[in-house]
């Protein structure tokens, strides 16, 4: 059975029923947030290394490596500077940071060297700019969307989904997103859903009635 949860802002003291409402529901998600979550990666992520080290061999020659991105493949490797064919699917990324650290460690004096997991996020649906993007787990949920321009003007405000598999694990609004702390995992889609016809041409629709309803009073009064 999916679990549904939504999240929107609540204040206690306007509405103690719908608190408690919104607090019971939101048990699973709390829980979820509150445990220590390690990162796997999957094929078609990548890993971004970068390192500062000085080499052994005299006299030490500081050796500068610029940032770069490197994808995991097919097999579930990735080919790093100095680390090497490093199988990283199947393994919690704590372990491959390790041993990107104790290679660079062998062959430097004295490296300092981050090590750091790219998952690939689909944000889809009513957003600037739909598609893939490569997310630190440090990003938030605001900070994805933010990725993908924000929201467009026929987005609905209340959708916005986080989807794993084909399970909807949350469903919160515009005004809650900064507040959502929900680990985002490799292959996690998320899902800006769309006004309906009827709120996005609200305003025609009351300017269509305004007007149909002078004329009936501008008739009734010539009458």
């Amino acid at each position: 059975m999916r679990t549904l949860t939504r999240l929107t802002g609540v204040t206690l003291a306007a509405a103690p029923v719908a608190f408690l409402a919104a607090a019971l529901a939101a048990g699973p998600l709390r829980a979820q947030t509150t445990a220590t979550v390690e990162v796997r990666l999957r094929p078609g992520d990548a890993v971004r290394l970068e390192a500062y080290a000085e080499r052994a061999s005299p006299p030490p020659e500081p050796e500068r490596r610029p940032i770069g991105e490197y994808a995991v493949d097919e097999r579930g490797q990735v080919l790093l500077p100095v680390a090497g064919l490093i199988q990283v699917v199947g393994r919690p990324f704590s372990e491959v940071r390790a041993e990107v650290e104790r290679a660079f460690a062998a062959e430097f004096v004295d490296a300092a060297v981050r090590v750091t997991p790219l998952l690939r996020i689909a944000v889809l649906g009513e957003v600037r700019q739909p598609g893939l993007f490569p997310v630190d787990p440090t990003m938030s949920l605001a900070d994805v969307i933010a990725a993908a321009g924000g929201l467009t003007m026929s987005a609905n405000r209340g959708d916005v989904r986080l989807v794993r598999e084909e399970e909807t694990l949350m469903v919160t609004d515009q005004g809650s997103i900064a507040g959502v702390d929900v680990p985002i995992e490799s292959g996690d889609r998320i899902v800006v859903g769309r006004r309906s016809w009827a709120a996005e041409n609200l305003p025609l629709l009351i300017g269509t009635a305004s007007s149909v309803l002078v004329s009936l009073v501008t008739v009734l009064i010539l009458r």
